[in-house]
């Protein structure tokens, strides 16, 4: 008889649960990121609360205008963590626990500090990493899908032309329920028809539709062929992350075409002046 000890070296959870388990403040904050430090940018002409974090924010009047480099981003660190959390605690006032918390994207925590750095296999800013399924088909594939269709935040497409005809759009509905009908299920449940209702898609939805069936049913649909390209891209990239191993160049190159597919995406979503 033996007393086993097992310590934590990863911990895995959708967005939300990670981010209450580090005190981060959010994903609407002004630095909402547990990876890095970059900081985000209101629509303050129309009252927003939100925060956005765009490598290249709009122009302000008067002000400079910033650009993130994506392959050189500000990192947290495990003693970033602690030393800001330090300081909160420290802050004599709520005003200036708010304005520290608020400036690195830190809440006062819940549990002592002695507490939060008992185990020492636990790195706030290396032991949470981010999770494939939130990240995309429970995020970014659904929020393409709104862009595509028009129905995203109610933005229109600015300066670009990403949209799909609606017309066209109940063809794509029409083939994606076709489609399934001769694959086993073994590889994916039905799929119902994506224009009239994927409020039943899951992640397994999400993510056969936009690996297997998207790079053809969306062939020649775009107004423009570099949308497709782009689509294209992102299912390398999550085909790519899904490998049982992976190499160190793979890495190599997958930092590289993320950080190339989140310029463009940038690009062609949101306008910016650029001088």
């Amino acid at each position: 008889m033996f007393w086993l000890r097992a310590y934590d070296i990863f911990k895995l959870g959708d967005i939300l649960a990670i981010e209450k388990l580090l005190e981060i403040r959010g994903h609407n904050g002004f630095a909402p990121c547990r990876s890095c430090l970059i900081t985000g940018v209101r629509n303050k002409s129309d009252n927003k609360t939100n925060y956005y974090v765009p490598l290249t924010p709009p122009t302000q009047p008067d002000t400079p205008n910033p650009h993130w480099d994506p392959l050189h981003l500000p990192l947290r660190s495990h003693a970033h963590f602690e030393e800001v959390l330090q300081e909160i605690d420290e802050a004599e006032t709520a005003t200036e626990k708010e304005r520290i918390g608020k400036k690195n994207g830190l809440r006062a925590g819940h549990l002592p500090l002695s507490d939060r750095w008992r185990v020492g296999s636990i790195d706030f800013s290396k032991s949470f990493p981010w999770e494939w399924m939130h990240v995309f088909p429970e995020n970014i594939v659904p929020t393409l899908v709104k862009h595509w269709t028009g129905k995203f935040k109610s933005m229109d497409t600015g300066k670009e032309d990403y949209q799909i005809a609606d017309h066209i759009w109940v063809e794509i509905g029409e083939e994606t329920a076709a489609a399934i009908a001769n694959i086993p299920a073994a590889f994916v449940r039905v799929l119902s028809n994506i224009a009239d209702d994927h409020s039943s898609f899951t992640a397994e939805s999400w993510s056969f539709w936009i690996i297997y069936l998207a790079p053809t049913l969306l062939c020649s649909r775009f107004p423009k062929a570099k949308y497709h390209k782009h689509l294209c891209e992102l299912v390398w990239i999550m085909k790519k992350t899904l490998q049982f191993s992976i190499t160190h160049a793979e890495i190599d190159e997958l930092e590289q075409r993320i950080a190339a597919w989140v310029i463009k995406y940038e690009k062609s979503v949101i306008y910016y002046e650029t001088g």
